[in-house]
């Protein structure tokens, strides 16, 4: 496995022990796109209203962007009224690589689209992960709620979907 591969998918874990885009620079693997997957925008998508619709608005979405070699995760960190947080970001590593690096990743359709769910860091609870397919790249979407706050005490893997459900909607078609 390539370097860069290894770090695209490599998950790092923050203070809270979540799984996070892995920050260390490395050599962009052959054949892959050095754009993120610009069509989709999840920071103004994600409206005021729409966050409020799914009681996922407790603070103001925290822009965030992490660069390793040619891969870039680009979006916003939440933090929902239930206290738990996730994010949504655009990423150019596609499916492909995930299933490399997350062989046992499940297989899921969204919206229409292919999608995998997986845990990054087994070993850490509280994290669940799903990429949704997109032209030139994925929509990465992480739950970090290692408490268990979710008010209808979803495990981390449910939320992860029922957010993924909501938001692959929004994608442009096409993209």
């Amino acid at each position: 496995m390539s370097a860069a591969l290894l770090a695209l998918l490599a998950a790092c874990t923050n203070d809270k022990g979540s799984p996070t885009p892995e920050t260390t620079a490395s050599t962009a693997a052959a054949g892959s796109s050095s754009t993120t997957a610009t069509a989709f925008d999840p920071c103004t998508a994600l409206t005021p209203q729409f966050l409020a619709q799914h009681q996922w608005d407790a603070r103001t979405p925290e822009h965030k962007q992490t660069t390793t070699g040619a891969f870039t995760w680009t979006g916003c960190a939440y933090l929902a009224r239930a206290r738990y947080t996730f994010g949504i970001q655009t990423t150019n590593g596609t499916l492909a690589q995930l299933r490399e690096k997350f062989p046992t990743a499940t297989e899921l359709t969204i919206d229409g689209r292919k999608a995998l769910r997986y845990e990054a860091r087994p070993d850490v609870g509280g994290g669940c992960t799903i990429n949704i397919e997109m032209k030139s790249g994925s929509l990465y979407i992480l739950v970090d709620d290692p408490r268990g706050l979710h008010p209808r005490k979803l495990s981390p893997c449910d939320n992860v979907t029922e957010i993924a459900e909501a938001v692959a909607p929004l994608l442009p078609r096409g993209s």
